[in-house]
């Protein structure tokens, strides 16, 4: 069974801080605003959910931290890393943090991976581009220490195949040695175990929570599954239309969501429902309706149009994220009041 890493009682000092980022793009049908204004504080050593429905900017936002947003993007805000504000750092002073200090695992390793390059060549590159000094023989021990680290066996062989070569979880696990090579203080996850069979996905998760255990580091894990986030992290981000709709620790907003959105994805993702809520054996809620236009987004709530629980101030406004009266740690963006289980009952019964 995965344990969660981190206690509640997580420090106080952020490692990192994202302070009113704003994310657009421009394209040829309008502006697209896919992070409107949220603000996120990770601490070190602990696990970090970030959920929500493809398009809800939970990847966009990490990104931004490392400069890795297309060209056709522009930012506002701050990332606050080491008194450094990560948004208007030159190319030259981030990239000794990119892949050093803070580091990122993608969804498919087949498109970070260069297919033209030996396992061997792209891990010595990026051991080395960090520590200049290392030597090259130094450097290659270092890369087998990494992967028998993420138990690839026989590393001395895989370190000279190219990606093709190996089994997705294999490639993974390339992707993870790779990230961790330089000991960040951060490791960006962004749907790491997406596209590999339940089997794997566990010995990689495992993998992963092991190195964040043994160092220390602090861990962000962007994910679709909100029933590996109940089991790995320790707290959690909800994220609807670019913002931040609940924030706080897993167990609480899983067991007692106060936002309608969380509530419903929870409702509507069956392995979050079964380990998460007393009512398992119930039938899976659909959320009704989709995401707002991006191009256009409301004047109000943007989860407005497809909640049970919308009056009409929530077409008028846009609630602020703000604390819990009854649990200050915790944070949700919305007008009502209701407690989890009326809102279970609006959802059921519909507006």
């Amino acid at each position: 069974m995965i344990q969660r890493t981190a206690e509640r009682s997580a420090p106080r000092t952020p490692l990192l801080s994202i302070k009113d980022l704003h994310i657009e793009f421009d394209t040829p049908d309008g502006t697209v605003k896919a992070v409107n204004g949220i603000n996120i504080d990770l601490f070190k050593g602990e696990v970090l959910g970030i959920v929500g429905e493809s398009g809800s900017g939970k990847s966009q936002s990490w990104m931004a931290t490392l400069g890795l947003l297309a060209e056709n993007a522009s930012t506002s805000g701050a990332v606050l890393f080491d008194d450094h504000n990560l948004l208007n750092l030159p190319t030259r002073d981030l990239n000794p943090i990119r892949g050093n200090r803070i580091a990122m695992v993608f969804q498919d390793p087949m498109t970070s991976l260069n297919p033209y390059l030996t396992v061997e060549t792209q891990m010595i590159e990026a051991l080395r581009i960090h520590q200049k000094d290392m030597s090259k023989p130094a450097a290659r021990q270092r890369c087998i220490q990494m992967l028998d680290r993420v138990a690839i066996p026989d590393a001395d062989r895989r370190l000279k195949q190219f990606p093709h070569e190996l089994s997705g979880g294999m490639r993974q696990r390339v992707m993870i040695a790779l990230a961790l090579l330089n000991d960040p203080e951060i490791l960006i996850a962004d749907e790491p175990t997406t596209a590999l069979d339940v089997t794997i996905q566990a010995e990689i998760l495992d993998i992963l929570l092991d190195l964040q255990r043994e160092r220390g580091m602090a861990v962000v894990f962007i994910t679709h599954d909100l029933g590996v986030v109940a089991e790995i992290c320790s707290r959690v981000c909800v994220m609807y239309a670019g913002q931040l709709a609940e924030v706080g620790p897993v167990e609480d907003v899983f067991t007692d969501a106060r936002h309608p959105y969380t509530l419903s994805l929870l409702k509507a993702t069956p392995r979050a429902a079964q380990d998460t809520t007393e009512q398992s054996n119930e039938a899976l809620y659909a959320i009704p309706g989709a995401p707002p236009n991006m191009r256009m987004p409301p004047q109000g709530c943007p989860f407005e149009p497809r909640c049970a629980c919308a009056n009409s101030e929530c077409s008028q406004e846009n609630p602020k994220l703000e604390p819990l009266d009854d649990a200050p740690e915790r944070l949700k963006a919305c007008f009502r009041q209701q407690s989890s289980a009326e809102l279970t009952e609006a959802l059921n019964h519909g507006r």
